[in-house]
């Protein structure tokens, strides 16, 4: 019998200046997939995604940026483009 390693997921915490709620996501999710579960919760096109005060580019996995469970992700969320 084989048997398949799964990644394990974990609990992170995603806040803006006025909300926040958790998300389950695996460290090799990459920022964009986070991005679109932000996108659902508060509807805008447009943000910016930060983790230990490093600003997460959308191709790369969570885990290159060392989110792990219990991280806090924060966003800015605006109103038209950066």
């Amino acid at each position: 019998m084989i048997t398949i390693a799964t990644e394990q997921k974990f609990i992170v915490k995603v806040e803006s200046p006025t909300s926040e709620f958790l998300v389950e996501i695996k460290g090799s999710d990459k920022v964009v997939e986070l991005i679109k579960i932000v996108k659902k919760a508060w509807g805008s096109d447009y943000m910016l995604l930060r983790h230990n005060s490093v600003e997460m580019k959308v191709d790369e996995s969570l885990s290159k940026y060392d989110v792990k469970d219990g991280s806090i992700i924060r966003v800015n969320v605006f109103a038209e483009a950066p």
